[in-house]
């Protein structure tokens, strides 16, 4: 099944309220004519709005949920093993670049995690539609943000530190990944995502060619090309922060915690996020619902346990408990980070 026609049996969409899940929702309302019917802050609530009171009904993005009656589109590492996603594939529609080669599966082992998708589910989405012959017309990326220090090419290489991933962090893996988007749609869109970024890197490299060497050395350090790539990538970041925050009080990664007021109204400075990122994507008027009906989970962060695994398998428990929505976050034996997220007990 193809994302066109995924949307045409079903427009409703449940999408996260961070920057990436925002610049997902609003590519599939102007492409795909999807309806936002409600957020979720990808820890423990999830907004639906009146009228939608199926929690499994709509379409997650940029989230995995566990029922395999919903209908996923995400870009993080679920499974713990082949096996396991081998399942998920069979049972159930799950749209993520962990999945998609069932020759070259991403999963919870060392091999798997190093080696896993790096960038958003934004990106992912435009490649995917543009594979499908859709058009995907991307603002001028070297036109600022208003009210910001960025320029849009910053922002839409922000969705899961695109940026930072590819000039610095995981640059051999970011290079693979590029060109596997690059592959779905070679003359696409996506292609200019990545030309901005290495543009960033040649004027980065700038930077250091243009201090004197000092006696007796010849060229510069690899390193000290990669710690001005990684110094410049991580300024816009803070700027990026900054905007966020200033403009819409929001977090670093453009999430939001909460985005109801007393009365279940959607808070204006979340309607404002939305409206001026869409303004951004060349959209006006977006309409999503007013009025929400809350559910509740315990989320929970924890090194995930071999002996997590058998009711994990059976029915995406944890001592009994339903698990709603999970993700690996950090790759096993990461001692420093706990490296297992997951919300129960969803109401």
């Amino acid at each position: 099944m193809t994302l066109t026609e995924l949307f045409k049996q079903n427009p409703d969409i449940v999408i996260n309220t961070d920057i990436d899940g925002i610049l997902s929702g609003l590519l599939l309302v102007k492409y795909c004519q999807c309806n936002i019917v409600g957020f979720t802050n990808s820890e423990d609530t999830v907004w639906l709005a009146d009228g939608h009171d199926d929690l499994y009904g709509g379409i997650y993005v940029d989230m995995f949920v566990t029922d395999p009656r919903t209908i996923c589109i995400d870009q993080h590492v679920v499974a713990i093993n082949d096996e396991h996603m081998q399942s998920i594939r069979n049972e159930r529609i799950v749209f993520s670049p962990q999945s998609d080669d069932v020759n070259n599966l991403r999963v919870f082992d060392k091999w798997g995690f190093e080696n896993k998708y790096p960038f958003g589910t934004f990106q992912y989405l435009i490649a995917k539609l543009e594979s499908e012959g859709i058009k995907v017309q991307l603002p001028n990326l070297q036109d600022p943000v208003p009210n910001s220090k960025i320029k849009i090419g910053d922002l839409l290489n922000r969705p899961d530190d695109a940026m930072k991933t590819t000039l610095s962090a995981y640059v051999k893996n970011a290079e693979y990944w590029w060109a596997w988007l690059g592959d779905l749609a070679p003359d696409g869109s996506i292609t200019k995502l990545k030309k901005y970024l290495d543009d960033l890197a040649s004027d980065s490299d700038a930077k250091v060619d243009a201090i004197p060497l000092p006696k007796k050395r010849r060229k510069h350090t690899d390193k000290e090309y990669y710690n001005q790539r990684a110094e410049d990538a991580e300024t816009i970041k803070k700027k990026t922060a900054q905007y966020f925050k200033e403009n819409y009080q929001s977090g670093k990664d453009g999430d939001f915690k909460n985005i109801l007021d007393g009365n279940n109204a959607v808070l204006p400075n979340f309607l404002n996020y939305i409206n001026s990122i869409a303004s951004i994507m060349g959209m006006q008027n977006i309409m999503i619902p007013q009025r929400y009906i809350i559910h509740k989970g315990i989320a929970h962060k924890t090194n995930w346990l071999n002996i997590f695994e058998p009711e994990f398998l059976e029915n995406y428990s944890i001592a009994g408990h339903k698990i709603f929505s999970y993700a690996f976050i950090y790759s096993p034996g990461n001692e420093r980070q706990t490296n297992f997220s997951f919300t129960i007990d969803m109401k």
